[in-house]
């Protein structure tokens, strides 16, 4: 040959099994599994788990990397990586989600990018397409049913059947730290018919009337469950997952909304600017507000789904306090005022409320 090569039997071997690696490279390429950094909160870590991060890597061959942080620590982390991300999806709180928005660190996405944000009422999505609520935390009555009917107590009906006598000394209330203490503290201004952008004094005066009856201030909702189990309290306003996590324990605790309305508070998703693995985050995104992983959410960790389209099983939805018709009818938190305002409530909450 002209350029001096002498192809033998074992040249051309070589030749071909070169040129069959070559033509396999662009294959093995696609099936390179890629990793995904996320940050979840440990409420919800149990179904995270044992759905989302399999699924991931079946159904996308994505390694999905993840980190649990309470709501104020994702935001101050996704604060401090905005010129250079290194996770690439939030949940956080609606409050702190909001506090983000305001700093401009939250990318879009819409139907067109996750199809199952679609499902998701308005009232629990961003107008402007910069995050969706992930599942709802329901504040309504957590009460010992068995303790009130021993006592020959009626279980409470309306949200200020807190303050009636017959509950002296037995109520638990947040600490201010505690984000369900601004709930608490918001749904009594507004049922006074005070806006919170303009006054918080009636809620002030009227929880203040409430000291009587309060046992003691929590941090974590969690204590809640240690303090009815030792037959401390028998009432707290707090969330449906504490009651449906004591019931699980064996306790007697039962949740019940208001007649005058639960609140609704919402774990929010979020995509960072600039995030990496953008289109993956947005995969990850939707597997989350899928119909099936918000059933397992719901069914696990006692969440209260986003997606309207999610179908419970019969069983566990006969059990399951809160109905879409209670949903539908609860009422939002304004965040707005609490980011505006946290510091100056919490330190009168502090002097007028818990000292």
């Amino acid at each position: 040959m002209s350029n001096g090569l002498k192809i033998t039997r074992r040249t051309f071997g070589g030749l071909a099994l070169g040129m069959g690696s070559a033509l396999a490279m662009p294959s093995i390429a696609r099936a390179q599994t890629r990793e995904l950094s996320v940050s979840i909160s440990a409420i919800y870590r149990k179904s995270f788990e044992e759905y989302v991060v399999p699924k991931m890597k079946e159904q996308h061959n994505i390694n999905v990397s993840l980190v649990t942080m309470l709501s104020a620590e994702a935001l101050a982390r996704a604060l401090g990586q905005r010129q250079n991300p290194q996770i690439s999806m939030f949940t956080l709180d609606e409050g702190p989600w909001e506090q983000g928005k305001q700093f401009g660190i939250w990318d879009t996405f819409g139907p067109d990018r996750v199809p199952n944000v679609a499902d998701v009422p308005e009232t629990y999505r961003d107008a402007d397409g910069q995050g969706s609520a992930l599942f709802n935390y329901m504040t309504g009555f957590c009460y010992d049913a068995e303790a009130l009917d021993k006592a020959g107590v009626a279980a409470p009906q309306a949200f200020f059947d807190m303050w009636k006598e017959e509950f002296r000394s037995r109520i638990a209330v947040p600490q201010f730290t505690n984000t369900f203490a601004y709930v608490t503290l918001e749904n009594t201004s507004r049922l006074l018919g005070e806006d919170p952008a303009v006054s918080f004094d009636k809620g002030f005066e009227k929880m203040a009337q409430l000291r009587p009856n309060i046992r003691t201030f929590i941090g974590p909702l969690g204590q809640l469950i240690q303090l009815f189990q030792q037959q401390e309290i028998w009432l707290a306003f707090a969330p449906q997952l504490s009651a449906l996590q004591a019931a699980k324990a064996g306790l007697p605790v039962k949740w019940a909304a208001p007649t005058d309305g639960a609140v609704a508070m919402s774990q929010y998703l979020a995509l960072p600017k600039g995030a990496p693995n953008a289109e993956d985050a947005l995969k990850i995104i939707d597997m989350m507000l899928s119909p099936d992983y918000q059933k397992v959410l719901a069914e696990t960790d006692f969440m209260v789904p986003a997606n309207t389209k999610t179908v419970l099983d019969p069983a566990f939805a006969e059990s399951f306090p809160v109905t879409p018709e209670i949903s539908a009818k609860a009422r939002t938190v304004s965040w707005s005022e609490y980011n505006l305002q946290r510091v100056q409530l919490s330190e009168r909450w502090q002097r007028e409320i818990q000292s």
